[in-house]
């Protein structure tokens, strides 16, 4: 999506919107021609998605002013090479409305349900992810599964390094709301960087988490203060931008909410900042004593399912999952690693309670901080190609790709962060990013801003969607699979798999449901089996199939 269409969502009506569809499966997605077609699109641009690829595929809305847009509309159908599955995708109008131009993923040919998405902007894309096998079973992103999706895929990863598993990251991870304790100038549109508080984040999976925490002093007294997550421009300024989001005290509640209903995960927060702010935030920075530092850390030790004593010979990133995720009983760790603005003359860490040093983990945290999302998703993909994930594994390591730009003040305050993160720079991880990945080659953690946000403001459980969420277990599941010198067995999702893999199937990762979500969060889980929204009873005369017929009069649609 191009930035300058970023304010024009609802600023006339032709559109060009893509539809990307990545596949993370040993199956190749054919388009079937025969049953594809369009009516009054100038541009219905669909193909085949080869295996470990991602297709943007084009639906451009008639600029002809004598056409009536209610009537436009187009169907593309595909079937999984190999199985006796399919599924169709549906460009839609929606008109009048604030979001006339709908997209409809039907997967209920698939047994994995439909749902229908609001279009969120002008040539912003709607994503499908599919990842799974017809052996293994299939899941998809219209919604999210299971909150463990780690342990649902234990048998896989159990044995690969951390830096082995792909798993989603979240940007300024505490900053899902404006609490306002500090007195700045930070918006919403300028510093918050997510929609989801911590436990959502981690229900939409994400393991690795920027959380930058610092305590609000006082003026008056500055021996009184609390702990919360901030996002600002220098926590050591003398005069600090920015704002304050959710409390320490809420993080420990969400996570230990998380981990008691979705035990076996590997959860790690990197902790920035660590150091007090005034609350008129004009006087500089506060070091933290050690009786604060010990405050901090009764804090830290208020969250369950820590993991101390862990072994220091072997850093983290080089440990095995099972190592993580073994711990506690099986209900796995919550990592903290410490990287602030600590005195030396304070405790470091507390490594009998499960807080460590930034040290105990290798990681290459690599931010393009770049104003565009083209030249930052360019110099992103350059860096995941010099990470050596086979043979002698030369610079092998634990990278965290930031993938989100670095716009100015004016910039964000203008468009917004949320805007930025959800219309252009989002969407382009699923094509652009994805056709740059390959079994040898891919980020360990992709960080964003507003993680499972796909409509501006719409941050409520429903109606979020779930293409970080499978993008992460397809990864794991199917592409890293496919690397022969991380995983020395057969691929899970290969008939035949050892008989401890085929144990498992896509429910460990996502329950069954064929049901249906409408575009504003109404769920129909069990819709009668011919309702399918969005699908035209009629084709019209005029209507075009991508085998080359035209419709010479209107016919009834043998989809139906």
């Amino acid at each position: 999506m191009p930035w300058a269409l970023i304010p024009l969502r609802e600023i006339g009506f032709p559109a060009k919107q893509y539809i990307t569809i990545v596949n993370l499966t040993p199956h190749r997605f054919v388009l079937d021609r025969s049953r594809t077609h369009s009516y009054q699109m100038d541009t219905f641009d669909w193909d085949d998605v080869p295996q470990g690829r991602a297709r943007q595929n084009t639906a451009e809305y008639t600029k002809n002013v004598g056409k009536n847009p209610v009537d436009d509309g187009g169907e593309a159908s595909y079937t999984i090479q190999g199985t006796n599955k399919r599924f169709e995708i549906r460009a839609r109008t929606h008109i009048p409305d604030s979001y006339p131009r709908r997209t409809i993923i039907d997967l209920s040919g698939m047994g994995l349900g439909q749902r229908e998405y609001l279009d969120p902007g002008k040539e912003t894309a709607v994503t499908l992810v599919i990842t799974g096998s017809d052996s293994y079973g299939f899941t998809a992103s219209l919604r999210h599964g299971r909150g463990n999706w780690m342990k649902g895929l234990y048998d896989v990863i159990k044995d690969r390094q951390m830096q082995h598993i792909v798993m989603p990251a979240t940007h300024d991870s505490g900053m899902s709301r404006i609490s306002g304790k500090i007195g700045s100038i930070g918006t919403e549109a300028n510093t918050q960087t997510q929609g989801l508080n911590i436990y959502n984040q981690l229900r939409a999976g994400a393991r690795l988490f920027d959380l930058r925490v610092g305590s609000v002093h006082k003026v008056a007294n500055q021996d009184s203060y609390s702990f919360w997550t901030m996002h600002v421009n220098d926590e050591l300024a003398k005069v600090v931008i920015g704002n304050t989001g959710e409390s320490l005290d809420d993080v420990v509640k969400e996570v230990n909410q998380f981990t008691a209903e979705n035990p076996g995960e590997v959860i790690f927060f990197r902790v920035r900042y660590l150091n007090g702010i005034l609350d008129i935030p004009t006087a500089g920075p506060i070091y933290w004593s050690a009786d604060i530092v010990n405050n901090f850390f009764s804090k830290l030790k208020g969250i369950n399912n820590r993991c101390g004593h862990l072994d220091l010979n072997t850093k983290f990133n080089k440990q095995k999952a099972s190592y993580f995720m073994d711990q506690n009983g099986g209900k796995g760790c919550v990592l903290f690693l410490l990287n602030g603005n600590l005195k030396p003359d304070v405790p470091q860490d507390s490594v009998p309670d499960g807080i460590y040093r930034n040290s105990m983990m290798d990681v290459w945290d690599h931010w393009s901080n770049l104003p565009d999302t083209e030249k930052m998703a360019n110099d992103q993909v350059a860096s995941w190609k010099t990470v050596g994930r086979s043979g002698d594994f030369k610079n092998d390591q634990f990278l965290i790709g930031q993938w989100l730009v670095s716009a100015d003040a004016i910039t964000t305050t203008a468009l917004s962060i949320q805007n930025i993160g959800i219309l252009p720079t989002n969407p382009a991880l699923y094509w652009m990013g994805v056709n740059n990945m390959s079994p040898e080659s891919w980020p360990t953690a992709v960080l964003v801003d507003y993680i499972g946000v796909v409509v501006a403001d719409q941050w409520s459980w429903e109606q979020l969607s779930a293409e970080m969420y499978t993008f992460a277990i397809g990864m794991n599941l199917y592409m890293i699979s496919e690397n022969c010198d991380i995983n020395q067995k057969r691929s899970p999702l290969l008939p035949g798999a050892n008989s401890a893999v085929n144990a498992l199937d896509a429910g460990q990762v996502a329950s069954a449901w064929n049901g249906i979500i409408y575009a504003n969060g109404t769920v129909d889980d069990d819709p009668a089996p011919t309702l399918h929204p969005g699908r035209a009873q009629v084709l019209k005369k005029g209507t075009e199939f991508l085998n080359g017929t035209i419709l010479q009069s209107d016919v009834e649609n043998q989809s139906c």
